[in-house]
């Protein structure tokens, strides 16, 4: 399976990433939220990024 990467930016932390974690829509990101084990989605500058809510792992 190949993952398609969004935007034209070669930043080096997207290609660290495995899954695509940003998205053009709010839309986009809730469909993609349950890899992530969450529901929904909450934005981030201009993106979107699924989960209702940024976990942070302890």
């Amino acid at each position: 399976m190949s993952i398609l990467s969004l935007g034209c930016s070669n930043k080096p932390t997207e290609k660290e990433m495995k899954i695509p974690m940003l998205f053009d829509t709010k839309e986009q990101a809730e469909k993609e939220a349950y890899r992530f084990g969450c529901e929904g989605a909450h934005q981030m500058g201009d993106k979107w990024m699924p989960c209702s809510m940024h976990k942070h792992n302890h």
